[in-house]
């Protein structure tokens, strides 16, 4: 006689990713639970709408006979699908078609066929189920479940459930006070993934406090708020020369403090500190985030290692470079292909790569100390693939003075190597199809992880390949050698460096 064991049923519940599915595996895996897995059914029945969670005893002969305590992780498509469409037959339980719509079921009291399935969420630890769950042990309930519809069923040893036939007989009712239902998947999901989910900033009693304080703000007019001169007085924030008034904002200064007190709750300090040290907190990426490294101090060499690297020995080692590098061109020592002298520069990119360069340069170019260093150089940004901004782009330069740089942090970012290939192009039609063009006139700004796709390009990654980091996230990638090289060969190293020294003073 084919033994019988108790079995966790899916019932039904809102949709959730296919993921659920691998989850299921690897939990029952681990845990010696499952004996069978019906792969399709299971999917179709959570998409339909599983809410509940329940168990019963049923014979596991039907899925995987009794040969293995555990069966097959998948069954085949066919009898996937019967099974799928007997569960559903009609239009689904709960859809205003259906006929099972007029006896909808009632979480805690039986039907009237007198069918013991009672919803609950899945334990916490399944060696040991709570007296409130009812175990139908060797009884099989085929046309009982609810609103008359079969689920998926999941087989779980007996071993692990080894005296819990005793509790059959007892069905509690559950407790479903709307403040403490909770969703039944996510509970058993907290279970078997380590650590849980942190609570969402959207539910502290700081952020509700301000959702409240939000709707208070709608019903003012900021031509109001400028007229409270202590409000005004105090919306303002000094500092090295750079003087910042929120005070046009439509806040009070119990906006101010309620959002201070989000930040605290948060820990935002901490997790600034956090960044400054390095710690990897771009943990979808495993990645730190350094942009305050790229304009340390000198002195702070030995202070901030990742994965065991000093990242500001690093960072001067290629602020060096730069310098040589841009002097040089500025001065004559380096010249282009034909021996003319380079004067005009190219900044080919995308997104960060682009934007941070070209608003510096679009700031530093009304000072007088721009001005004045600039004279007799140009700087062009060229982001769009359309050939019309390739042609404005390179109209009155002469190839033979023009300086090509190419910022892509992988090498492979599809706008930057296309234009990338068309300026290439455009050397050498006036200049002929010789490598050496290209190692005159092309720099790269790249990952060491491209350095051999940037070989590839042509170019020269002895002295015009200039790295920057993975940790250096392209909106910021200003203070590196994205910006570093267009704006030094432009205005000269010295008041890129002035740059540098201004937004170290503000992450101070």
């Amino acid at each position: 006689m084919n033994e019988y064991r108790p079995r966790l049923r899916v019932t039904s519940c809102t949709k959730v990713p296919y993921a659920i599915t691998f989850l299921l595996a690897v939990w029952s895996s681990q845990h010696h639970a499952v004996s069978c897995f019906n792969h399709c059914a299971i999917i179709k029945s959570i998409q339909q709408r599983p809410r509940y969670w329940s168990y019963s005893t049923e014979s596991i002969q039907e899925n995987c006979g009794t040969e293995s305590p555990v069966g097959p992780l998948f069954s085949s498509k066919a009898s996937s699908r019967s099974r799928a469409t007997r569960a559903r037959k009609g239009r689904g339980f709960g859809h205003p078609t259906s006929q099972s719509r007029k006896t909808p079921y009632v979480s805690g009291r039986r039907n009237t066929d007198d069918s013991r399935d009672v919803t609950e969420h899945v334990p916490n630890n399944i060696d040991h189920v709570p007296d409130h769950i009812s175990i139908e042990d060797g009884v099989s309930h085929h046309g009982h479940d609810v609103a008359g519809k079969r689920g998926p069923h999941i087989s779980i040893a007996s071993h692990l459930v080894s005296g819990l036939s005793s509790h059959h007989h007892q069905t509690k009712p559950l407790h479903h006070q709307k403040h403490q239902q909770r969703h039944p998947v996510s509970d058993f999901f907290s279970q078997i993934i380590p650590g849980g989910r942190p609570q969402l900033v959207s539910g502290t009693a700081e952020w509700k406090s301000l959702e409240k304080h939000a709707e208070y703000i709608k019903s003012t007019h900021l031509r109001d708020l400028l007229k409270e001169p202590v409000r005004c007085n105090a919306m303002y924030a000094e500092h090295d020369g750079v003087y910042l008034d929120y005070s046009r904002q439509r806040a009070t200064l119990d906006t101010i403090d309620l959002l201070m007190d989000l930040a605290e709750k948060q820990d935002l300090k901490g997790k600034i500190d956090a960044m400054v040290r390095g710690e990897k907190i771009n943990f979808t990426e495993d990645r730190a985030v350094l942009h305050t490294a790229l304009r340390a101090g000198r002195d702070e060499i030995g202070n901030t290692f990742v994965d065991g690297v000093d990242v500001v020995e690093e960072v001067y080692d290629v602020l060096d470079r730069v310098k040589f590098f841009t002097n040089a061109i500025r001065s004559g020592d380096i010249t282009g292909y034909t021996g003319k002298r380079i004067r005009n520069i190219v900044s080919v990119g995308i997104g960060g790569s682009y934007l941070g360069p070209e608003f510096l340069h679009e700031c530093l170019k009304t000072e007088p100390e721009g001005i004045n260093s600039a004279l007799g150089y140009s700087l062009r940004f060229l982001s769009n693939v359309d050939p019309v901004d390739v042609e404005r782009t390179c109209a009155d330069l002469d190839p033979e003075e023009t300086l090509i740089v190419i910022v892509s942090k992988t090498f492979t970012t599809a706008e930057t190597m296309l234009n990338a290939r068309t300026m290439r192009q455009w050397l050498w039609d006036f200049m002929g199809n010789d490598k050496d063009v290209v190692r005159k006139h092309v720099v790269a700004c790249a990952s060491v992880s491209a350095t051999d796709k940037v070989a590839a390009f042509g170019i020269d990654t002895e002295n015009y390949f200039f790295r920057f980091w993975d940790w250096v996230g392209g909106r910021y990638s200003v203070c590196s050698a994205a910006g570093a090289v267009p704006i030094s060969l432009l205005y000269g190293y010295d008041l890129f460096e002035k740059f540098l020294r201004g937004a170290q003073s503000i992450d101070k």
